[in-house]
């Protein structure tokens, strides 16, 4: 990692059995960081192991939801900037290159602003394909991963779907592209419903939200016909057909636990 850049860059990767493409993760970042940090829940794969060989600190944390995960990784970054990545998340080479140019330039833009984060492109690829959007995201889109860790934060965030609170904050605009493989396969992808169904869940439940017969049965069908139809998802053959109905059973499962939640029963299947 260097050690030369005027101004130096932390960057985390929160982790749990990431072995698959974790090495290309650390590959992207091993020359722009100064320091990388694992913040790993508990991983039996092989994903300490590629992370000790790119000399990255490993810090572990039980999982509880995203939020707070992110919160601990960026309390223990030492740097002033900070870089938030998940563990598969690619720095193209054309971003890798705009960050080393920020890195030298004290991340000031071109208009000769230092920002307190920059907004970066993320491309988002299923089964290898790039797609036009990945429930509830439509790609490519543009999200804060590049912030000073003094000024931007997630406390006060939600719990699934996190974002950093930027009330009032300068945010630079980052074009070149971080590329996101969220998932090669239908089984990588119906792996997730469940932890996420049930985060989403619990927050809507936390604010208050209820339940009803039209949202566990008729909504699913109406988010997939504006996500599906409407959003283009149709346009990337089979894939978006998976990712169609991976919509409709993600919102049916989270407004029926969110059901569940709310009366206090156990969930019956």
């Amino acid at each position: 990692m260097t050690t030369t850049s005027l101004t130096p860059l932390s960057c985390y990767i929160l982790t749990h059995n990431s072995e698959r493409r974790l090495a290309q993760v650390l590959a992207s970042i091993q020359q722009i960081a100064d320091e990388i940090l694992i913040i790993d829940s508990g991983s039996t794969d092989q994903t300490l192991t590629i992370a000790r060989q790119f000399g990255a600190t490993i810090l572990t944390r039980s999982f509880d939801n995203f939020r707070d995960q992110r919160i601990f990784a960026e309390d223990h970054c030492t740097q002033p900037w900070v870089l938030a990545l998940d563990s598969d998340e690619v720095v193209s080479e054309a971003l890798g290159k705009r960050l080393q140019q920020l890195k030298n330039t004290h991340f000031q833009t071109d208009a000769g602003i230092t920002p307190d984060g920059f907004s970066i492109r993320r491309n988002w690829f299923f089964m290898g394909q790039p797609v036009r959007n990945f429930y509830p995201v439509k790609t490519p889109e543009f999200i804060v991963r590049l912030f000073q860790r003094e000024r931007l934060s997630h406390r006060g965030s939600r719990i699934i779907h996190e974002q950093l609170q930027l009330d009032g904050a300068k945010i630079g605009q980052i074009n070149e592209p971080l590329l996101h493989y969220s998932c090669d396969s239908i089984d990588d992808l119906y792996a997730k419903i469940g932890l996420y169904t049930k985060l989403a869940a619990e927050d809507m439940h936390a604010k208050g939200e209820p339940s009803s017969p039209l949202k566990i049965y008729a909504y699913p069908w109406l988010i997939w016909a504006r996500w599906h139809l409407l959003y283009g998802g149709w346009r990337d053959g089979a894939p978006g057909r998976i990712l169609g109905k991976y919509v409709r059973d993600t919102v049916y499962l989270k407004y029926l636990k969110l059901k569940y939640l709310n009366t206090g029963k156990p969930e019956t299947t």
